[in-house]
């Protein structure tokens, strides 16, 4: 009788999801009972099938995951990795999944010395593109732990949409064809990827991609569980893979991969609780530490929207200073976050927030004594952001990503892999593709996980779930992610308009304020920050965010917003 239910919740979902139509007219959607928020419109009708399904936030969350790594691979992907962060209106609880890459066993922190480019074109360093740029991947095991502790359905109904995306074709969209025009000489010497572009003659905008060899490794999935990927029949394909490319994979590292449950970090400003990501994501520290900040500059929020422009950017300089100083994976060093987070600490870099002028970034580092932590032996790393609220309240905040665009560009198994060893640092003080500045502690190392800017956030007011956000975007994701929060609980700006409106950006080094075309500022905006001593730099775009507004006792109970900046459009009922 099971394999028969299975069956028909299986075809269910499927029909839910092909039957489906438009999810909502623009990128925000208003919903009584469920929503879905991605980047990409077929990965929200995938989770919003599963919801309708019976399934979880959980469920939900973990089927608009696998459904994105599908229909948007330039941004995530089966063999990428990430965060989630997971209430459960039922127990009160909220659980943080680290899913991050971790690196080889055999990763040293002079990996990436003296490496020659993989290659031509851009984004070819070599923690960039090929076989080193791959991290131990982590999405398999973050869906399984997720699905298994908090859902309903069983993997193989979860997986259903991903899969008959992948046989069935899904069109290609604007974003994935303006990064196959950039990327396609790249990826034209991998095998799968060379038969997308041959398909769909070069990733063009609406052609049909159809990913076989990507739906049978998700089936094997969806039947065997993460062991079919850790331990099991794909286990010596994905090392072989990473080994032509040039990688130093073994099967150990696969055998050794686990995610980790973490404390996530908790900060009450403003009359509000933010909830958010904890090392080794730099992310929900920065926005921590910037609210807390803003706190002692604005107490009554009583700003205006430049002066408030000018009091975020110079709020974001300590945390990014602090980033580079000493972040690292917290499994292999001692993170003083309570001693970075200290009332004394934050006054005093509120205290340097000058309305009339910019403060230089080098006044905003206070180190702390001693500056370095010591280490700790561990025991025994393109994305994408998605919200989902389930019926019974519960919340799914997560962030998956391959890092840069199409990852390392080759596949394992007929998924992309990622490159996330560019998160590490190749040497103390060089770059990464981000322009964030590498420190000693974000050096690479045997199953380290690199320093990220993830930032999955659920806020709460009166202890119920407001606000579940997130973003896209490198370096850009706490920024982003900060602006449509503040927007939303402390402007009272519609989750839609707070998700398009314009957006700026600093993170210390490089010394700019990076100021958005897509949605820009107004000029007078930007003429008044430069009074002040910005020296500002014109961005395509801040970063991707998807967001969802709970509100209590009010008609409709979700509002949803996906950002149209990646084309991306909600889901529910």
């Amino acid at each position: 009788m099971r394999p028969l239910l299975t069956f028909l919740a299986t075809l269910l979902v499927v029909l839910a999801l092909l039957g489906q139509g438009p999810p909502t007219e623009g990128h925000v959607g208003r919903y009584a009972q469920y929503a879905v928020a991605t980047d990409h419109p077929d990965a929200s009708r995938a989770g919003a099938s599963v919801l309708e399904a019976g399934g979880t936030a959980a469920d939900a969350a973990a089927a608009a995951m696998l459904a994105l790594g599908v229909a948007s691979p330039g941004s995530s992907g089966f063999f990428g990795g990430g965060f989630a962060l997971y209430y459960s209106a039922k127990d009160d609880e909220l659980t943080f999944i680290d899913f991050r890459e971790r690196a080889p066993l055999a990763a040293t922190p002079d990996l990436f010395v003296d490496k020659p480019p993989v290659g031509e074109g851009p984004l070819s360093m070599a923690s960039q593109r090929g076989g080193l740029a791959s991290g131990v991947p982590g999405e398999p095991a973050g869906i399984a732990a997720l699905v298994e502790r908090f859902g309903r359905l069983t993997l193989e109904e979860v997986a259903a949409p991903a899969i008959a995306l992948a046989r069935k074709g899904v069109r290609v969209s604007a974003n994935t064809a303006r990064l196959g025009a950039a990327f396609g000489a790249q990826m034209r010497e991998d095998e799968i990827l060379r038969g997308w572009l041959d398909r769909t003659k070069g990733l063009k905008e609406g052609a049909l991609l159809r990913q076989p060899r990507l739906a049978a490794t998700l089936e094997a999935f969806a039947r065997g569980g993460a062991d079919v990927i850790y331990r099991g029949a794909l286990t010596d394909e994905i090392v072989e893979a990473n080994r032509r490319a040039g990688g130093i994979f073994t099967r150990e590292d696969l055998e050794r991969y686990a995610v980790v449950f973490r404390k996530p970090l908790v900060g009450r400003h403003f009359g509000h609780v933010f909830v958010t990501a904890p090392p080794p994501s730099a992310g929900g520290y920065t926005l921590l530490q910037s609210l807390a900040i803003l706190e002692r500059v604005d107490p009554k929020l009583e700003l205006g929207r430049f002066e408030r422009l000018h009091a975020m950017a110079e709020s974001w300089k300590g945390p990014y200073l602090d980033r580079q100083r000493y972040f690292g994976d917290p499994d292999h060093v001692e993170l003083p976050i309570e001693a970075m987070m200290d009332p004394a600490r934050i006054a005093a870099r509120a205290r340097l927030i000058d309305r009339d002028r910019v403060t230089p970034v080098e006044r905003f580092d206070f180190p702390l004594e001693p500056a370095e932590g010591a280490a700790v032996q561990p025991e025994g790393g393109g994305t994408s952001h998605l919200c989902v609220v389930d019926a019974e309240g519960n919340v799914a905040a997560v962030t998956t990503t391959v890092n840069l665009p199409f990852g390392a560009r080759y596949t394992a198994a007929g998924a992309v892999m990622n490159d996330e060893m560019d998160d590490f640092a190749r040497a103390v003080g060089e770059v990464n593709a981000f322009r964030l500045v590498g420190g000693e502690r974000n050096l690479p190392g045997p199953g380290k996980r690199p320093v990220s800017t993830m930032t999955p956030t659920i806020v709460f007011r009166d202890g119920k779930p407001v606000l579940c956000v997130g973003a896209s975007g490198g370096s850009r994701i706490v920024t982003a992610t900060q602006q449509v929060a503040m927007g939303v609980l402390f402007d009272g700006l519609d989750v839609g308009w707070a998700v398009k409106r314009a957006r700026i950006h600093h993170q210390a080094s490089p010394d700019v304020l990076g100021v958005e075309s897509f949605s820009p500022l107004p000029p007078e905006a930007v003429e008044y920050l430069e009074a002040l001593g910005h020296r500002t730099e014109t961005l395509l775009h801040s970063a991707n965010v998807q967001a969802i507004e709970i509100r209590h006792g009010a008609r409709p109970r979700l509002v949803a917003a996906s950002d149209p900046r990646k084309g991306g459009a909600p889901a529910g009922k």
